[in-house]
């Protein structure tokens, strides 16, 4: 014994653990301790990067500074070789260990996202607090809930974790109600001003409240409740925690009257739909579990059908009065239903309780079987009958029917008789579901006192075991995650049930009953307190009459004042109505003159248009005519330069032409005077004593006199005379632009 208690993990406290936990998503849905401790060796190499883990004997050190664990040597050695073989962990050359990098990145990631969700569900809720609750302070509010949540799931992660090994310390305390823990978690954060304590425990139930539809939130709460898990069944024996882990053991599960009410739509808490899941579930995944359900079960749900059938057909239901029964959840589930049904479209009793009247048909088709006992153990159900009275007198809840007690008596004797003495309460054959969280806590006290290994589990407290076991989707978390909050009822005692239904059964005998009065009624937590205290059906009656009376006259009241109310508002809002009327009407005119003056201003951008589009066309046209001017002087200048060069050409020619005339012309006066001076002859010409010279000279004179002379023919062969280039400037002086059309643009 003293070897195994050695060789056990001990766990020194859990709020130390609980944020690392369950943000350790490696970890978070195993059930399995050696995978935990795994799990806890790679998270210390990865906040620790820099400490040298060389041996088993550091790890222990350090899981002990930062988890609050004692976990023995030989297991984490043993988890430290594991890791190894399997290359998460490495230790080249035998030195320290380290992490391998694919498993550095994969805890990253699942670390982040672990965060990045927590961190996205309190942003979002505090942002709603801001808008519903302004005055609380952000960060002592979180804190708030932060301990709420750490103290649930330590109770929640004890209780689940006791299934598997009975000899985990469950103590008193963990056994308070989710109410009593969320006082003492608000009372407990000295920050926040006790002024604020009623609204911090609306906030936070609120937020649980609203699980169901915020996914985030579901699952962050169904990961803390896995991490808290988790933790304890680090407590279970290795050998025991093995053979849980291999197989699920056959067990006959007997469900309550209030779990089969649940699944039957007839039944409202917060395990009901958890209880449809565990329901499918071991039917799709054909879990070794009998679903029955005890003879005495079966006698109760007919009981219960008939009691309450007998009251609804005791009384025509109006839609008014069940509309305002809807609103209310202090009914029996059964009328309830009815009227929930009933507020839509008229329903007949009789059609909707023959619905239910062969309820072990709608059982046998979830394969929920009756069980028929042997021996009706009149002993033992007398002796759990008298305990179980003493229990709920102690804890408030002394109002419970005789046939109530009775039955959970009888199914408790039942239960026990059929168990082994397993070691583990999973293993023992038989075990009891209930969602009544009073006859749970009995069971539980009992077996913490004479040792006995419990048989009473809720059913959320039973889906947490199977988790591990089964394919969870978001569905199974939001659903998971539902049972941790506080139930909605003001009234959890079936007095308030049973005062609730008389005053609606007195109010339907009324002819007209205002849905307001009704409504108003059946939510006064005060009247019902009397209500519940009266001793005779006539003091019951008289005591609705007066609330019924005094409600009507408050509600005759209230109505004057708000037809005065609407009255004077119908004024203000007349008044305002003309004030805008006549804002309306110089809104109007403004907007008139404005039109106006956007028309005229309209025209005048068009005539300013049309204008600018006239000049754009003129100047696209003065430059066309420019351009084809241009192109026409150039075109004319072109000519004159080539006439001007024919012109030189020309008179060049009419110049060589002229001297070789001239030449030409003195040749022939010196052959001219040559034959007058020999053929005449001319005497003294010849004879004279220089005739040679003379004659020389006078044809030189000839030769040279036709060059001399101004050529006259100059001006027969060229039209401008004497100058070329005149005809040119002429033309240009016609033109005295020069180029173009005489007009620049």
């Amino acid at each position: 014994m003293a070897d195994e208690m050695q060789d056990r993990i001990s766990a020194q406290t859990f709020s130390r653990t609980f944020e690392k936990m369950c943000n350790f998503i490696a970890v978070a849905k195993t059930g399995d301790p050696k995978a935990t401790v795994r799990g806890i060796l790679t998270l210390c190499l990865y906040e620790l990067p820099d400490e040298k883990f060389d041996d088993a004997e550091s790890f222990k050190r350090t899981i002990e500074i930062m988890f609050g664990l004692i976990i023995p040597l030989q297991q984490l050695q043993e988890a430290a070789d594991n890791l190894e073989r399997q290359g998460i962990l490495l230790r080249p050359g035998n030195s320290n260990y380290r992490l391998a990098p694919a498993t550095v990145t994969t805890l990253e990631h699942a670390i982040r996202d672990a965060q990045l969700l927590e961190e996205r569900v309190k942003t979002q809720w505090l942002e709603e607090l801001q808008t519903d609750f302004p005055k609380l302070p952000p960060d002592q509010i979180w804190k708030a809930l932060q301990t709420y949540l750490c103290k649930t799931f330590r109770r929640h992660g004890i209780q689940a974790a006791a299934l598997i090994d009975p000899s985990i310390d469950s103590q008193p305390e963990h056994d308070e109600s989710l109410s009593s823990i969320l006082r003492e978690s608000v009372g407990g954060i000295a920050e926040l001003p006790k002024d604020l304590h009623e609204g911090a425990i609306l906030a936070v139930n609120n937020f649980m409240a609203s699980l169901g539809g915020n996914a985030d939130r579901s699952r962050y709460i169904a990961q803390s409740a896995d991490g808290a898990f988790n933790f304890y069944t680090l407590e279970v024996p290795a050998d025991l925690s093995e053979q849980f882990r291999k197989q699920l053991h056959a067990l006959t599960l007997f469900l309550d009257t209030n779990f089969l009410f649940g699944i039957l739509d007839l039944h409202y808490n917060t395990q009901v739909q958890i209880s449809h899941d565990l329901i499918k579930a071991v039917s799709k995944h054909n879990l070794p579990f009998k679903l029955r359900f005890h003879e005495a079960t079966g006698r109760e749900m007919i009981n219960t059908i008939g009691y309450y059938g007998s009251i609804l057909r005791s009384r025509v239901w109006n839609r008014t009065l069940s509309r305002a029964a809807t609103a209310n959840r202090n009914l029996s589930g059964i009328e309830q239903k009815f009227h929930e049904m009933n507020c839509h479209q008229q329903l007949d009793v009789d059609e909707f309780i023959r619905t239910y009247e062969h309820f072990d048909h709608l059982l046998l088709e979830k394969n929920i079987k009756i069980y028929r006992p042997i021996d009706e153990r009149l002993e033992a159900r007398n002796d759990i009958y008298h305990d179980y009275r003493d229990f709920l007198e102690l804890n408030g809840r002394g109002d419970k029917a005789y046939e109530t007690v009775m039955h959970d008596a009888t199914i408790l004797a039942e239960v026990q008789a059929l168990r082994s003495q397993a070691p583990s309460s999973l293993d023992a054959g038989a075990l009891l579901v209930t969602c009544d969280y009073y006859l749970f806590r009995y069971n539980w006290e009992i077996a913490r006192k004479t040792g006995h290994r419990a048989c009473v589990l809720m059913p959320n407290m039973l889906w947490q075991i199977l988790r591990p076991f089964l394919p969870i989707d978001q569905d199974n978390d939001k659903a998971f995650a539902e049972t941790f909050a506080l139930p909605q009822f003001r009234i959890l005692g079936s007095g308030g049930s049973k005062a609730c239904s008389k005053m609606l059964q007195i109010l339907a005998t009324y002819k007209e009953v205002p849905e307001e009065t009704a409504m108003k009624m059946m939510a006064n937590d005060l009247l019902l307190d009397q209500l519940k205290t009266a001793t005779s059906d006539a003091q019951f009656e008289e005591q609705v009459e007066v609330a019924f009376v005094e409600e009507n006259r408050n509600l005759i009241e209230e109505r004057v004042y708000l037809e005065q109310l609407i009255k004077n508002e119908k004024a203000a809002l007349q008044a305002e109505k003309q004030k805008r009327f006549e804002e309306q009407a110089i809104h109007e005119r403004e907007k008139q003159e404005l039109a106006s003056s956007i028309t005229t201003a309209e025209k005048y951008i068009e005539i300013a248009k049309r204008s600018a589009e006239e000049k754009d066309l003129l100047a696209l046209e003065a430059t066309e005519r420019a351009q084809k001017a241009e192109g026409e002087a150039e075109r004319a200048h072109g000519k004159a330069e080539r006439e001007v060069i024919e012109n030189e050409s020309a008179q060049k020619l009419a110049l060589k032409m002229t001297k070789l005339t001239g030449l030409a012309f003195g040749i022939c006066l010196i052959l001219l005077f040559m034959l007058i001076a020999h053929v005449l002859p001319w005497n003294w010409m010849i004879k004279h004593n220089n005739s040679i010279s003379i004659q020389i000279s006078i044809s030189g004179i000839l030769l040279l006199f036709p060059l001399g002379l101004p050529p006259p023919w100059y001006s027969l062969g060229h039209p401008f005379g004497d100058n070329p280039l005149r005809g040119a400037n002429e033309e240009e002086g016609r033109n005295p632009a020069g180029r173009g059309s005489g007009r620049r643009p």
